[in-house]
Formats: structure tokens, sequence, C-alpha cells
């Protein structure tokens, strides 16, 4: 989304913009990631230090229960990370090794879309044809957005 108006341009992004966008992406999905799920995680030992009763849920977080919860986050984060490197770099690394070949970027992504809402619904006894519809469209409509806001030129 961040750089589809580049990508819908007659101008190619070059590998090292490329990096850096990806790179970027990585970091603010991976840093949102972290921070929304580790306070999930807090809430619900929060919840269950008050259903068995506990003056504080202190007494929970500094058990084995805490260091799994910052070990869970962390390890989503990390597939946040890549995730949103791998899914940034595909279709700006497309536009930057193939130049003439404008639509190729946003095929691309939707096709990578499409396998990932495969295995998502593969991983959670999900239609599969639902899943890489959904997520292609998601991918369509983030496109429209990303021309729309005109971020990276």
């Amino acid at each position: 989304m961040i750089a589809a108006a580049a990508l819908s341009s007659l101008t190619s992004i070059g590998m090292t913009e490329a990096l850096r966008i990806g790179a970027g992406s990585a970091t603010v999905g991976g840093f949102s990631f972290f921070i929304a799920e580790y306070a999930r995680l807090r809430g619900e030992v929060f919840r269950m230090s008050r259903q068995l009763a506990m003056d504080s849920p202190r007494r929970l977080m500094r058990s084995r229960i805490g260091v799994e919860i910052t070990e869970e986050a962390l390890e989503g984060t990390a597939i946040a990370g890549v995730s949103g490197f791998l899914g940034s770099m595909i279709p700006l690394a497309t536009d930057a090794l193939l130049p003439d070949y404008h639509i190729l970027p946003f095929s691309v992504a939707i096709i990578a879309l499409a396998f990932l809402g495969i295995g998502l619904a593969r991983s959670i006894s999900g239609n599969y044809t639902i899943w890489a519809v959904g997520m292609s469209a998601v991918g369509i409509v983030m496109s429209y957005v990303g021309i729309f806001l005109h971020i990276v030129s």
C-alpha cells in the first residue's frame, strides 16, 4: 500500500528503496503486533487472577506465565516482522527486477495473498476459497487505497 502509487507509475522502484520500505514495514508491523499482543496476553492474566480471587496479578506475572507471555509475544512479533518484510518485498522486488511490467507487482502481490489465505485456511480448518478470495480482495482494496494516498511516488 505504501508504494502502490509508485508501482502504478511509469517509473520503477529501485532495490534499495524496496529494501528500505520492506524494513520499515517489518519494523512498524512487528512493533505494533508486540504491543497489541503483549497487552492482550497481560489482560488475560489479569482476568485470570481476578477469577482465582488473587489480590494482584503480579504473582502470576512473576511466575513462568509471565515469561511465556513475553516469549509468545516475541514469537508473534518475529512472524509479523518477517511477514511484513516479505509481504512488501514481493511486489517491490518484482517491480525492481522487471520494471517494464507495471501490472506484474500487483498481480504477484494478489497471488501471494491468495496463497497466504489458503495457508491460513488450512491452519484453522477454514474454507480455502473464501480465505483466498478474501485475502486477494483486501489486497486489491489496499492497492487502491495506496494509489489514492500516494505515499511513495
